[in-house]
């Protein structure tokens, strides 16, 4: 977990990374929100899936697309998967439980449709679905859960335009954690891995005037 202490304001960010689709990502959360006791929490998901959370019918059958399946399948040589992500599952049954407000600070399906239209060429968008012959037979050799997650996240999104949506999400997050900051003293932030450290360097920049950071 990492911690951003803003000086005078006497607020603070408990950045936990997370990894999507690890059933023993759960404990994790749980484990952070005891740590801390924020007085809310921020994930790193759209509202539109926070909705989504919000209504799963009791016959929920995941629809996964062939990255998706790939990704589970190799993901579960480190331990049970599920879908949706157990990670934010568990955010949302303790901002439930504890009546703890819980937000979404990644791009909105409008905003991501429209920056994906003008960041995604056709070339991209090519190349992107023909890969998925060879990520099936792709031998990741990572020794744990997080080193393989950020080996897939680094092949996935090789390709320029996906990229360039990557850099904006955490663009988007950045800032809506900087908003959400207006109105809690002790926001514990519930972020994917692959995305986690490029976020807190991006939260460093906007709070370099009187922010402190430790790790833990």
């Amino acid at each position: 977990m990492t911690v951003l202490e803003l000086g005078s304001e006497g607020s603070r960010v408990f950045v936990v990374p997370v990894i999507k689709g690890l059933k023993s990502e759960t404990e994790k959360v749980m484990k952070a929100f005891e740590q801390v006791r924020p007085d809310k929490i921020a994930i790193s998901i759209s509202k539109e899936e926070l909705d989504g959370l919000r209504n799963i019918p009791e016959d929920y059958s995941p629809e996964l697309s062939r990255y998706e399946y790939i990704y589970a399948r190799q993901l579960g040589r480190y331990g049970s998967v599920a879908s949706p992500p157990p990670c934010y599952v568990a955010a949302l049954e303790i901002s439930n439980h504890f009546q703890v407000p819980i937000v979404p600070i990644d791009l909105d399906e409008s905003d991501y449709t429209d920056l994906y239209c003008a960041s995604v060429s056709g070339t991209d968008l090519f190349r992107h679905s023909t890969r998925t012959w060879w990520l099936k037979r792709k031998r990741f050799r990572a020794s744990s859960a997080d080193q393989f997650v950020r080996e897939w996240d680094k092949v996935v999104n090789r390709i320029q335009g996906f990229a360039t949506l990557e850099r904006k999400r955490t663009e988007a997050m950045t800032n809506g954690i900087l908003a959400e900051l207006r109105s809690s003293k002790r926001l514990l932030v519930v972020i994917e891995l692959e995305r986690s450290e490029d976020v807190v360097k991006s939260l460093e920049r906007e709070l370099a005037d009187h922010a402190k950071v430790k790790k833990s």
